[in-house]
């Protein structure tokens, strides 16, 4: 194929893919209405991922906690910042922050001048319908899977302001009550009284049955706190976990608490529970798997190869496998391509790395059936990180596609098809059936 050939089949492709409406399988996007009363800034594109980075190099944590103060004054926050953007910038993570600045705020380098721009910009965009110009037409995103059930977002509106929003629900911090303070909040916040586990199973079965057709998936993200093995516990011996809990004292300032491996047999019980649950009410059960997001986390713990009891026991749930398993990704493919019952998700991976993207989409390719394949999240908590992943992600899809179909692997038919399954049909089959 000469030149001009190629260079007609690579805009073709280009072409034929930017045009496809995206299913985004995972965000933690806080709604339009809530943010139009927040105060923000430049450094509100540091609520995670590049934060991550910072501290990597060196950045303390109360310098970064400076940054995102809204109290302290831009050029104290460059002073703080820049020292270590010089180290950070070559990272994907910095580069979708380049790739907003540019795009969406007109600004070609990340400079004090460029900032107090960006900032009097996003504070400007409060008054325009400034999602759907980003989610809608600038990412041409259809559908929007959005998980705000995690209490340290600092977040408080849950119900969806648009309709192409679907909330996700997720259970881990009120899986996570170690403590006699935990107990009495819950209690507090439910308006409920807690004896026993059996009482606490009753709010489970409250929740799912008040969010009956109102959320859209059960994700499970417990990796961030110990291991996503889940072992096959009897209700006898989860009840005698919890009541480990229900006899701290109450009266002691509430600072009563045990270890959480104290109560894992509790937690894997009730994780199974959900599981039944969420089969029950028709739900896809989404699984944290891999990388973790911060510093100082125990990347063992979210290993796919513990699912793999889950996966056997469960055979009717749908269970979308999240982050492609990363760095476990060989594992997981391999699972994915055992299991009828589970996906693999490249949700998170196109801000991580362009090229693990595309290494990882050319085995998938290979290895796995085209509908088991779910190609965009952008688990991001600001919208702006979400279209600029998103141009990650089809850049890197363009060009694994252009080279299968240089190369005959694929017709080009073949190729855009492939792209329509993962970045819309395939997850939209799943949670929308």
């Amino acid at each position: 194929m000469n030149n001009t050939s190629s260079n007609k089949l690579f805009e073709d492709i280009r072409n034929s893919i930017n045009e496809i409406r995206i299913f985004d399988t995972h965000e933690h996007l806080m709604y339009e209405s809530e943010r139009r009363t927040k105060k923000l800034d430049f450094f509100t594109f540091f609520s995670g991922y590049a934060s991550t980075d910072l501290m990597s190099a060196g950045l303390k944590l109360q310098d970064f906690q400076r940054l995102r103060n809204q109290s302290v004054d831009l050029k104290t926050k460059w002073d703080i910042f820049y020292p270590y953007w010089e180290l950070i910038k070559n990272t994907t993570y910095s580069r979708v922050i380049i790739t907003v600045a540019k795009d969406i705020y007109g600004v070609n380098s990340i400079n004090l001048d460029n900032i107090e721009k960006i900032t009097d910009k996003i504070n400007k965009f409060k008054g325009l319908e400034y999602y759907k110009d980003i989610l809608k037409e600038k990412s041409k995103i259809e559908f929007v899977l959005n998980d705000l059930d995690i209490n340290e977002l600092g977040i408080e509106m849950r119900e969806p302001d648009e309709d192409y929003f679907l909330p996700v629900m997720r259970f881990d911090d009120i899986f996570e009550l170690n403590s006699a303070e935990k107990i009495a909040k819950l209690e507090q916040e439910k308006d409920i009284n807690i004896h026993s586990l059996s009482d606490f199973i009753d709010l489970i079965d409250k929740t799912f049955e008040e969010r009956k057709n109102k959320i859209y998936a059960f994700k499970i993200g417990i990796a961030y706190n110990r291991s996503i093995f889940f072992e096959d516990v009897v209700y006898a011996d989860a009840e005698k976990s919890f009541l480990k809990v229900l006899k701290l004292d109450k009266f002691d300032s509430y600072q009563d608490s045990i270890p959480l491996l104290e109560i894992k047999p509790f937690q894997d019980y009730m994780y199974h529970y959900c599981i039944r649950k969420a089969i029950k009410y028709g739900l896809p059960i989404q699984i944290h798997t891999g990388i973790l997001e911060g510093n100082y986390n125990d990347l063992r713990n979210s290993n796919p190869l513990y699912l793999t009891k889950l996966l056997l026991k469960y055979r009717e749930a749908k269970f979308d496998i999240f982050h492609i398993g990363y760095p476990f990704t060989d594992e997981l493919i391999a699972m994915i391509k055992m299991y009828p019952n589970c996906y693999i998700n490249l949700c998170w991976i196109p801000q991580i790395s362009k090229n693990l993207y595309k290494n990882a989409l050319n085995l998938i390719i290979e290895i796995l059936p085209s509908n088991k394949v779910f190609g965009f999240g952008g688990d991001y908590f600001f919208v702006e990180g979400t279209y600029a992943a998103q141009k990650i992600a089809r850049e890197a899809i363009i060009e694994v596609l252009y080279e299968k179909v240089l190369h005959k692997y694929f017709s080009i038919e073949e190729a855009i098809g492939f792209a329509k399954r993962i970045l819309n049909s395939n997850p939209k089959n799943v949670y929308l059936k």
